[in-house]
């Protein structure tokens, strides 16, 4: 007790040094317990330099390989994703100008980026990862009716993500992942929905094999 009322004054005297030691092991054990095992986080989210895409006069279509990354130990839905397109090379001139920023929907999800005859298509639903897991999506967006041909790139594509739960009930959509979409680099026919890529150098490097 003389400790305490040394330290802490006669008024705090209850408060001795063990007392201090014991809440403060409590403290650490309870934020312990929840940083390790009930903490909720946000998804990281990657992508690759191919992907498939076609676009056509009334529809364009993106198959965007994702790894969605959960690091913390809660799971956590996937309940929504959109991909948004924004910038472009062209002039004031460009269709870019009015059609740009456009937000493009998640359609369906495949299991490889090319796209394979027969295969099971998985329409949109949402899906958990689990805590410090990663899922990998290939995930289908489309945009109906485009008043651009996207002729313009590169553009600026941004994945936004609907992660739940979110504190307070509120659903609010997250920017992931921004990578180029490098439509410039596209060859062969576009209107076919074919494996692209987004590397400049691996399409030079075709370009010198090939021709």
């Amino acid at each position: 007790m003389d400790v305490a009322l040394t330290l802490l004054g006669a008024t705090n005297a209850w408060i001795t040094p063990p007392v201090v030691i014991s809440v403060s092991a409590l403290i650490f054990t309870l934020a312990s317990f929840w940083w390790i095992q009930v903490r909720r986080g946000h998804p990281r989210v990657e992508t690759g330099h191919v992907f498939s895409g076609a676009i056509t006069g009334n529809k364009i279509i993106l198959y965007i390989p994702l790894v969605f990354h959960n690091p913390a130990p809660a799971t956590l839905v996937v309940a929504d994703i959109k991909l948004r397109l924004s910038g472009g090379a062209g002039d004031e001139n460009s269709p870019d100008r009015r059609a740009l920023p456009k937000r493009m929907f998640w359609i369906a999800f495949h299991g490889s980026v090319y796209p394979e005859q027969g295969k099971h298509r998985q329409y949109a639903m949402p899906f958990a990862v689990e805590g410090r897991e990663s899922v990998e999506r290939v995930i289908e967006f489309q945009w109906d009716t485009p008043e651009t041909q996207l002729k313009d790139g590169p553009y600026t594509a941004t994945v936004e993500v609907l992660a739940l739960p979110q504190r307070w009930r509120r659903r609010r959509w997250s920017s992931v992942c921004t990578f180029q979409l490098r439509t410039d680099l596209w060859s062969g026919n576009r209107n076919a929905l074919m494996p692209r890529t987004n590397d400049p150098e691996f399409y030079e490097a075709i370009r010198e094999v090939t021709g």
